[in-house]
């Protein structure tokens, strides 16, 4: 494994945990390990076992290849939209009954959400 993939990694699994709403003491547990350890992983000081990689795939429903090989952003378009296909198409379907300043109301609503959880990511991540 390669630093870059090595970072990418450890990078992944920190906004993927925090995307799911784990903490690290949470998923340490589910993963049968200490929450140093997990820690130490995020962190980048640590490379998980086979083991761990497979059930942290299997945690967040992502291929290995996946976890290891692409960035986050990749990784969570593919579990959501996985995931999240009904809700989408009920979205769109109301959506679909809505006037056109209802439509244009809630897309400027959409967006201010959008920038105000992308400001709270950033903090967060700080």
């Amino acid at each position: 494994m390669t630093i870059d993939d090595h970072l990418r990694l450890h990078r992944n699994l920190k906004i993927l945990r925090r995307v799911a709403n784990y903490t690290q003491s949470e998923l340490s547990e589910i993963l049968g390990i200490c929450r140093t350890a997990y820690s130490q992983i995020e962190r980048g000081l640590r490379l998980p076992d086979i083991n761990t990689i497979q059930q942290l795939s299997q945690i967040y429903d992502v291929p290995i290849d996946m976890l290891l090989n692409c960035d986050v952003s990749d990784i969570l378009a593919h579990h959501f939209l996985r995931r999240d296909k009904e809700q989408e198409e009920a979205l769109l379907e109301l959506y679909g009954h809505m006037s056109t300043d209802a439509q244009e109301q809630l897309l400027r609503r959409a967006e201010e959400l959008c920038h105000l959880d992308m400001l709270k990511r950033i903090r967060e991540n700080t």
